[in-house]
């Protein structure tokens, strides 16, 4: 009786695998061709702003906290008074009950625009994500989607906006499930995750967008000790910049909130602040995106100090409520102090640029798998396809091979098809519980 109550499990949960793989690729692809026409749209709008604004700066520049009231004022009238950004797109990923609306793309699409548009201080990828989480956000209700079920979906959302955004799909999934809880990557979301992140990735190739890709030298062919204690610092040196970042963040916040009340007067004196330093230095490079000086960052050393000004400008933009992203100035805060300590070091620049750029995301976002494959991805474009083609094979194989393993003592966190947290779960009956067997 125990045997054929066993074998039953299997093969429903065997069947169950195959019905999962089918359920999600039909859900998973459409929604990455949603996502990622959406990004495009976004890229284009933002491409366009950061275009535009370098030959009108001294006019554009005086208007950012008038925007800045346009951004308060329509967030509140649709409701969106206190909006936590992507932070509201990685809790839905996260526990799967955190409500995302719709409304919250075209909004933030918007205020993203303006943002850049007049100078502002500010990335473009968490306005992506929140634009994915937004657009993909009825999905959910029209499917009548569960718990489970919908924290997935806010993941392959994350994992497809990114890839549009950066062109790494490989990276952007990975992303997407490790960044729901810290220290857990959520297998189960894997296949969703790369289905969505490969076809947004296709989908922003077919309309003419391409991803961020750099061509690094002065990396040493063989196991050399001092080189490696010279990245070591730099990863020293990526954690500070990353504690340094996220404090310069939550400071500035509190500050602004303690001192400034009014949503408005926040955001018009931030905007005051930003507009006028930016104004001072009498340079373009700390508006927007900065994708120039990142590529000028693998080329040429940059001065110590535009990495702090960035760091800072940045936190100054967010905090006061204007809208755009964390990440995007991450890689630039990275890029130009890895640029900068590689002089310093004796290292090659382009090499110190790309260690600064995925060490200081990693620290800011706590995604140590996502930055590594993201440093193989844009970091050497000949292979960058590499990861994913392997990637493939591995997930789909992972979640066909049941739970066979050499191991007896292997316990799992959670099923191969459903997401368990906070404890972990002895999985000897996991093809019971993946089969629906009670």
């Amino acid at each position: 009786m125990l045997r054929r109550f066993i074998r039953r499990a299997r093969t429903v949960g065997a069947l169950r695998a195959w019905e999962y793989l089918i359920k999600w690729l039909l859900i998973s692809v459409p929604c990455g061709v949603l996502v990622g026409l959406s990004v495009s749209l976004f890229r284009f709008a933002i491409n366009s702003a950061n275009s535009f604004r370098p030959e009108y700066r001294t006019i554009l520049l005086p208007l950012l906290p008038v925007v800045g009231i346009v951004i308060v004022y329509i967030y509140r009238k649709a409701g969106f008074a206190n909006d936590n950004g992507t932070n509201d797109i990685v809790a839905a990923a996260h526990d799967g009950t955190t409500s995302v609306e719709w409304k919250k793309a075209p909004l933030v699409f918007a205020a993203s625009v303006l943002t850049h548009l007049t100078g502002g201080s500010a990335g473009c990828e968490g306005a992506s994500l929140q634009i994915g989480g937004g657009v993909l956000a009825p999905v959910s209700g029209l499917l009548k989607m569960g718990k489970n079920d919908s924290s997935v979906l806010m993941m392959t959302a994350i994992a497809s906006a990114f890839s549009a955004l950066t062109g790494a799909p490989a990276a952007s999934a990975i992303f997407a499930v490790e960044i729901a809880i810290v220290g857990s990557i959520q297998y189960s979301a894997l296949l969703p995750c790369v289905a969505g992140a490969v076809t947004a990735f296709w989908t922003t190739r077919l309309i003419g967008l391409s991803g961020e890709a750099f061509v690094i030298t002065g990396i040493p062919t063989g196991v050399d000790f001092v080189v490696l204690g010279k990245v070591a610092v730099i990863g020293i040196f990526s954690a500070i910049t990353a504690i340094a970042f996220c404090r310069a963040m939550e400071q500035s916040r509190k500050l602004y909130t303690k001192y400034l009340k009014n949503p408005y007067i926040r955001i018009i004196v931030g905007g005051l602040l930003v507009s006028g330093i930016i104004f001072l230095l009498g340079t373009d490079i700390y508006s927007g995106a900065g994708y120039k000086t990142i590529h000028a960052a693998f080329v040429t050393t940059q001065p110590w100090y535009v990495f702090i000004l960035k760091l800072i400008l940045t936190a100054l933009t967010l905090a006061a409520g204007f809208r755009g992203g964390e990440i995007l100035p991450t890689f630039f805060i990275g890029a130009t102090m890895g640029s900068a300590a590689a002089t310093l070091l004796g290292l090659d620049t382009s090499f110190g640029a790309a260690l600064g750029y995925a060490a200081v995301f990693c620290g800011v976002t706590n995604c140590p798998l996502a930055a590594f494959a993201l440093a193989a991805e844009i970091f050497m474009p000949e292979k960058g396809s590499a990861p994913l083609f392997f990637g493939t094979a591995i997930v789909i194989s992972y979640l066909l091979s049941g739970y066979v393993g050499l191991y007896p003592a292997q316990v799992y966190y959670q099923t191969k098809m459903r997401l368990r947290r906070y404890k972990r779960a002895d999985m000897k009956d996991a093809e019971e519980l993946d089969g629906d067997i009670t």
